[in-house]
């Protein structure tokens, strides 16, 4: 059906059902970290406690590689048939890897489920995607590209928290689990039972809830979302009824002989009760709506028969905005997977000498783990919400993306030196290991969120974001395959040499060149509801038959009486005719 509603500039419904769909994942990614080592253990498939840290990688690699193979094909899929299909299929992939996961017998079949997972899930391409058209205009990217990271911070409050409370149950909560039961056998099974029932969640929400925002797909009929306006307006009368019996004076009408004065995400694009009209500037060449018309959408006034133009989508600055993206997505997958290790590891019994011959760990247990890792979700959300948009207003997106990618390589050199911190010694140890997360949350919660403005804007055209995003996706996934397996390889390696900071000092290393790369980033001037526009004009091919824009915002705008629409066309965009509203 068509949209209901006009799109406001900032949409908090539509934001919010994204934000629903999106805080399944990282739920589901996180609740592993917190035991993720004695899972491990568990299987028996490691000689030593040095290779627990390379099955980990590898852990965490299934997934990033099985992604990195089909990430593209979702995203050009997603430019074809929508966003909404397919991320409701990765949420869906998403929940049944989990559920694998959980029952997996061997090391090996829990890879497999993981790696499933990764082959149906597309969706951090197609969700950047959705939000840039949700929101197009410049001024509100900010707040808008820090929503997700807002959500992926308070899924990782609550993944380590699901995981390092509800893994090995049997153990923890021997009173209600026996040992001879379906969780005695399958220690690991509750987390991933939880993280399946919130992706189901996930998927209704997004059938029921979620627009379509595709620029060319947003009319198309969409029957679960027929269904969730059925619910709203269900909801609405059930409560608007109930509140005017508690304050009948202040209700005095009935919702449905109210008419609000200003659209709003509920209001229709065309009220059928007539109004007086306003001043009209007609000409001889203008159809006229009448109030029983419906307003008309973008392709009820294109040419059918018209090609899309060619756009020229792999631009030098889209090029290396990803490759800045996949820089930051090697080394930050690895720094919780390490820091999961190594403050696991068993504590170092000799006193630490040498600045680089050296090895070390805590012995901390999975639920010490998991109030880390919720410490650094609790940070990452109160600081997206307080503080993300006033630092990037004030200092600019592109000079905070070169500032914090140049901060990076200092926390990966300093973070092994946490081994030379006196072991019995807890406030000073967990106050230094705070204040290190610290710094590295913070880091993220900007990076991310930049890097996906930046791209946001290098991309020549909107209607080719969702491709963009896929290859962004499909080589950070790349990265996030190769870097767990290779810095898992090297902390092992290097444990057994007594080089424990081996990997952290190449994770540092790469860091590094992400902090050079970005000095080769520029911000493009262009505002993205230009892109739209203009690529609509184009759209209107050879000649004056070719009806191409609608100049209104995403061609959804209320009229008000006597406004009028122009209507461009041609190959040099040139106005053919007008259409007036005379009557809302």
């Amino acid at each position: 059906m068509a949209p209901r509603t006009t799109r406001p500039d900032f949409p908090v419904h539509q934001l919010i059902a994204l934000s629903i769909c999106r805080l399944v994942e990282p739920i589901a990614f996180t609740s592993l970290f917190p035991y993720i080592y004695y899972m491990v253990a568990h299987f028996h498939v490691t000689k030593t406690d040095a290779e627990i840290a390379m099955w980990t990688g590898g852990t965490v690699a299934a997934f990033a590689f099985a992604e990195m193979l089909t990430g593209m094909m979702w995203g050009s899929l997603s430019d074809r048939i929508g966003r909404k299909p397919v991320l409701i299929g990765g949420l869906t992939g998403t929940g049944i890897s989990m559920l694998l996961f959980g029952l997996a017998p061997t090391m090996p079949l829990a890879l497999a489920a993981r790696a499933f997972g990764g082959l149906l899930n597309g969706n951090v391409g197609v969700i950047q995607t959705a939000v840039a058209e949700l929101v197009p205009k410049r001024e509100y990217q900010p707040r808008a590209f820090s929503v997700m990271p807002f959500v992926w911070s308070l899924g990782s409050i609550i993944g380590p928290s699901v995981g390092g409370m509800l893994a090995e149950p049997v153990k923890h909560y021997p009173k209600y689990f026996s040992p001879d039961g379906l969780f005695g056998k399958f220690p690991y099974l509750l987390p991933n039972l939880a993280c399946f029932i919130i992706c189901c969640v996930g998927v209704i929400n997004g059938i029921l809830f979620l627009d379509e925002t595709h620029p060319e797909l947003i009319d198309k009929p969409d029957r679960g979302r027929d269904i969730g306006y059925w619910i709203q307006d269900t909801l609405s009368v059930i409560f608007w009824r109930d509140a005017s019996e508690k304050h009948p004076d202040t209700f005095s009408q009935s919702p449905e002989s109210t008419t609000p004065t200003d659209p709003t995400e509920d209001t229709p694009l065309l009220s059928s009760s007539p109004s007086t009209p306003g001043p009209s500037t007609p000409t001889s060449t203008s159809p006229t709506l009448t109030s029983s018309s419906r307003a008309p959408s973008v392709t009820s006034l294109k040419s059918p028969t018209v090609p899309k133009p060619f756009v020229t989508t792999w631009t030098p600055q889209v090029i290396h905005n990803v490759f800045a993206y996949a820089i930051i997505a090697f080394h930050t997958i690895t720094y919780d997977q390490m820091l999961s290790v190594f403050l696991q590891s068993p504590s170092s019994a000799t006193k630490l000498i040498s600045p680089i011959f050296f090895n070390g760990g805590f012995s901390l247990d999975t639920q010490t783990m998991g109030l880390l890792f919720s410490y650094q979700g609790i940070l990452s959300t109160l600081f997206q919400f307080l503080a993300f948009a006033p630092i990037v207003r004030f200092f600019g997106v592109l000079r905070t993306f070169r500032f914090v990618a140049m901060v990076y390589p200092f926390i990966y050199f300093l973070s092994p030196y946490l081994a030379f911190l006196p072991h019995n010694n807890d406030g000073l140890l967990f106050s230094v290991i705070y204040s290190l997360l610290s710094a590295k949350t913070v880091c993220g919660c900007l990076i991310y969120p930049i890097n996906s403005i930046l791209l946001t804007n290098a991309a020549p055209s909107l209607l080719v974001l969702g491709t963009i995003n896929g290859v962004a996706g499909s080589v950070a996934s790349c990265m996030r395959a190769i870097a767990p397996v290779l810095m898992g390889w090297l902390y092992s390696k290097g444990v057994e040499r007594g080089i424990m900071g081996l990997s952290w000092w190449i994770s540092g290393l790469v860091a590094a060149i992400g902090g050079v790369q970005a000095f080769y980033i520029f911000e493009d001037t262009e505002d993205d509801e230009e892109k739209v526009m203009d690529l609509r004009t184009e759209q209107g091919g050879e000649g004056d038959n070719g009806l191409a824009t609608v100049v209104a915002e995403d061609a959804v705008k209320c009229l008000e009486p006597g406004e009028v629409i122009i209507v461009k066309g041609g190959k040099d965009g040139n106005v053919i005719g007008n259409i007036q509203n005379v009557s809302s």
